[in-house]
């Protein structure tokens, strides 16, 4: 048995040696890799020939529209994905200003970094609907189709607690979410998440108008019906 081992023992102490002194050497063969560590995977480097394609090319065009990641359209509602607005009509987003982030500094931010216009608005009807509805409900209510399911601390976007929230802080809680609710950021365009704000704005209104603020056909209309 203690035969064994010293036999063993020396064997492995020669092959040891033996690897030992080829260390610095040089040879045209390729190493001997025990544990390649995905060194080698069946791919392509970017630029590099191919003989798949019929371009002899590794590299694949865009698909067309392909835009990078966080990069800016100009135009008008150009694209439903994030980051894009008017305000900025190229380059790229993620500014720290208010129209970005909602804040000033470290303070919310009051009010809109756009103007407010019926399409703007009608937008934003059409974001929410998609985005929000689900668990906001149409109104805004924290009655969609999510609460029969047992999710739970849906806001209820008509509490005084909303409606008195600065816009630049219902922003910042539609980009990075809050509690149970997810971050949309990834999701919903810059332009788009300001108006989804002026349509929730539009919402509470039409939730607490009074009859004396409304314009005077609308009122005489009412009356009518009565």
């Amino acid at each position: 048995m203690l035969r064994t081992f010293f036999i063993l023992f020396i064997l492995g102490t020669i092959s040891v040696a033996v690897l030992a002194g080829f260390r610095g050497t040089k040879s045209p063969l390729p190493p001997l890799q025990i544990f390649p560590d995905m060194k080698h995977q069946p791919r392509y480097d970017p630029q590099h020939e191919s003989t798949f394609y019929s371009d002899g090319s590794a590299s694949r065009r865009p698909v067309d529209g392909t835009i990078p990641l966080g990069y800016t359209l100009p135009g008008f509602f150009l694209q439903a994905t994030a980051k894009n607005g008017t305000l900025q009509p190229e380059g790229f987003t993620d500014e720290p200003n208010y129209y970005n982030t909602g804040k000033f500094g470290d303070v919310y931010g009051d009010g809109f970094p756009i103007e407010v216009t019926d399409a703007l608005v009608k937008r934003g009807q059409e974001r929410f609907n998609i985005n929000c509805a689900v668990c906001h409900g149409k109104v805004g209510l924290a009655n969609g189709i999510t609460s029969q399911f047992g999710i739970a601390a849906i806001a209820n976007l008509q509490d005084d607690r909303i409606r008195t929230m600065p816009d630049g802080q219902i922003f910042n809680t539609i980009t990075n979410g809050h509690n149970t609710m997810g971050a949309y950021g990834p999701n919903i365009a810059v332009e788009d998440r300001w108006a989804i704000i002026s349509y929730i704005r539009a919402l509470q209104k039409s939730q607490s108008v009074k009859v004396a603020e409304l314009p005077a056909a609308k009122q005489k209309e009412l009356q009518s019906k009565q």
